[in-house]
């Protein structure tokens, strides 16, 4: 594995510079994205996607839906660079980046996905339910988790 400083890593605008990378982080994922729905996403003007980018390389993405409030459509690290505070940076300074009328984060994370969940918790997301056989493959509920701004400050 190789070795690298978190703090080297920046958190950047996704630009189609990157989209090779950004599928080379989904392929190995069943429910990621398919290229048409990175670009898809991209093109859309509500959604904004950043990368942490070392090296040149996209080692990590996450995406937002913003309207009243965020929500969280994706967050993913080469899992060749998981465990390594990527996903944790990604999400606190896009979050800290956000216009000041976004008071909320919301997401939904498979059930199952213990990591994920307590990554969320240790950055003050609080669970709000459960949605039933979301995903398909393999059939899994959701848990719906939400970050008030305010309300815990992120690590």
């Amino acid at each position: 594995m190789e070795e690298f400083d978190i703090g080297q890593v920046e958190i950047i605008p996704f630009t189609l510079k990157y989209l090779e990378d950004v599928r080379e982080i989904h392929y190995p994922i069943m429910d990621g994205w398919s290229m048409k729905g990175i670009i898809s996403d991209f093109a859309n003007t509500s959604t904004v996607s950043y990368i942490a980018v070392l090296g040149g390389r996209a080692l990590g993405f996450i995406s937002y839906l913003l309207g009243d409030n965020a929500y969280m459509q994706f967050v993913c690290t080469h899992q060749m660079y998981r465990r390594r505070g990527i996903a944790t940076k990604l999400i606190t300074q896009t979050i800290e980046g956000m216009p000041e009328q976004i008071n909320s984060v919301v997401l939904e994370v498979r059930s199952r996905n213990e990591e994920a969940i307590n990554l969320y918790k240790k950055l003050g997301f609080a669970t709000l339910g459960t949605r039933k056989d979301i995903y398909t493959t393999p059939l899994d509920d959701a848990l719906v988790m939400e970050y008030t701004k305010g309300v815990k400050d992120l690590d």
